[in-house]
């Protein structure tokens, strides 16, 4: 059991224009005798008083408490960036098979439009769309990633 105290002057000296004196705080405790037997003996062969073993032992407890506390908040944060990465990688594999299947649909259409156009004509659509489509691509990546911007060029100019 604990019974926590404040100690300190009331009123104070205003008539010399100085504060109230200031003092620390105390705590009062309450140990069993052999506890208490244990704790002054570990203090004598320490050569601290009570007191300072006492603030000791209560500093260090408060200072591994809270590393504890900062330990598991650290650990919950690595667990939720995780499960954030987790997420953020299953959200990619699903774009890129959402693109993959979004590709084939368009070379399916473009093979289809081919196939339908005037056998006169089509080569020259065909290279009428490459041309545009390597232009749209070249203005859009400007500042994009240049080696994907040369390999769809390629590959839109039939180099590939």
């Amino acid at each position: 059991m604990s019974k926590e105290k404040t100690t300190g002057q009331k009123g104070g000296n205003r008539a010399n224009g100085k504060s109230p004196a200031k003092r620390t705080p105390s705590i009062e405790i309450k140990l069993s005798a052999a506890d208490y037997i244990r704790f002054s003996e570990l203090c004598r062969m320490e050569g601290k008083t009570r007191t300072d073993m006492a603030r000791t032992a209560i500093r260090s407890y408060i200072d591994r408490t809270a590393e504890e506390v900062k330990d598991e908040e650290k650990d919950r944060l690595v667990e939720a960036l995780g499960a954030l990465q987790g997420g953020q990688k299953k959200d990619t594999e699903r774009l890129a098979k959402m693109i993959a299947r979004l590709m084939m649909d368009t070379g399916t259409l473009m093979q289809v439009f081919y196939d339908r156009a005037d056998k006169d004509i089509r080569e020259e659509l065909w290279a009428v769309s490459r041309k545009r489509a390597a232009q749209r691509l070249t203005h859009k990546r400007k500042d994009g990633d240049p080696e994907a911007t040369e390999i769809m060029k390629n590959a839109l100019s039939g180099e590939a």
